[in-house]
């Protein structure tokens, strides 16, 4: 594998907190979701990003963020639930309760005809992708974190807070099998401490990954980036792959370049947060940034040339933080930070 060192070579100033990042599949468009009824874009020319008119009409925080593979369609969602599929800043259809409250995450199918939505509801649907006609839906019984197509399209998995993670026919009509991924949740001081984030086929579909962290403390949160790894025609656990210490919390976005590489990034006990690159196999990342705090999201260009990495403030507010001397209140901030192999 070529193990290539990234390089951060510009740094977008940004006064609003994002939590999310993707590209358009011809890598010409970045939007961002965050703390705000609000989706921003961004053109992307190489250099840098230049602001377009935003997707405004969210409620709550606008979350989930997909692009289709083939189209210039973005898929959105908001934490009321609502689901819009956008051509820039045109609505093609739009649902304004696809899900009762948060919908967590949206997964495309690989052809582009279907997505996958998941909530705080408990439930998994899947839609048309031109259309927005709901095709199925499955009734889970947790609280759903993450979904994925696996790479041919005739398999999904998602994973709930206990991390119990589900195999379905594509047509959310059968279940496959089940896999253990319990190492990603505790019970601790009656708290439910779920730590699965992302979920991401690799091997051409051989091998599915469950990312996120291994809670060890609910009452001052420590947990370690974690990494499963399953043999998906068995199921079985292959490989458990963790780096960094107890704060360092949980993996919030996992990709893989098409070099081979993994391209992970974290965040945990606020300030804290790094990226790191590392090959499928190996112990240890062959780079590591902790220049960054609280990242949680990482965009990869299409050509594999450029990522994008968010982060909030090192600084962040929390409970109990003084107003300023004029009595304002200073929100966080998410810096976009450019980076090119």
């Amino acid at each position: 594998m070529n193990n290539r060192e990234p390089k951060q070579f510009a740094e977008i100033k940004s006064e609003h907190q994002i939590s999310a990042a993707r590209f358009s599949h011809d890598g010409s468009v970045l939007v961002t979701a965050g703390y705000e009824p609000v989706v921003r874009r961004w053109q992307f020319d190489g250099k840098t990003l230049a602001p377009l008119p935003s997707l405004e009409g969210f409620h709550g925080y606008s979350t989930a963020i997909a692009f289709h593979p083939k189209l210039p369609h973005l898929f959105c969602a908001d934490t009321w639930g609502q689901l819009r599929c956008c051509e820039g800043e045109k609505t093609l259809w739009q649902h304004g309760a696809a899900h009762d409250g948060w919908l967590r995450q949206i997964a495309v199918s690989p052809d582009g005809g279907r997505i996958a939505t998941c909530g705080k509801d408990q439930f998994v649907r899947l839609w048309d992708a031109a259309t927005g006609k709901k095709l199925a839906e499955h009734a889970a019984g947790e609280d759903v974190y993450a979904l994925a197509f696996s790479p041919d399209g005739q398999d999904l998995a998602f994973g709930d807070m206990r991390g119990r993670l589900v195999v379905m026919d594509h047509d959310l009509k059968k279940p496959q099998r089940t896999l253990d991924a319990s190492a990603l949740y505790k019970l601790d001081r009656i708290q439910d401490l779920g730590g699965l984030r992302v979920l991401l086929f690799i091997d051409g579909g051989k091998t599915l990954l469950a990312a996120g962290t291994t809670p060890q403390n609910g009452a001052t949160p420590q947990s370690v980036p974690t990494i499963l790894h399953f043999d998906f025609a068995s199921g079985a656990l292959t490989r458990t792959f963790t780096h960094g210490a107890n704060k360092e919390g949980f993996i919030h976005d996992l990709v893989q370049h098409p070099d081979g590489h993994l391209m992970a990034v974290t965040a945990g006990t606020p300030g804290s947060g790094m990226l790191f690159l590392t090959n499928p196999a190996d112990k240890e990342p062959f780079h590591v940034n902790t220049k960054m705090a609280n990242c949680h999201s990482l965009a990869l260009h299409p050509d594999g040339k450029y990522f994008v990495v968010t982060s909030t403030n090192r600084d962040s507010n929390g409970n109990g933080r003084s107003l300023g001397k004029n009595g304002e209140y200073k929100t966080n901030s998410s810096p976009l930070h450019l980076f090119e192999m």
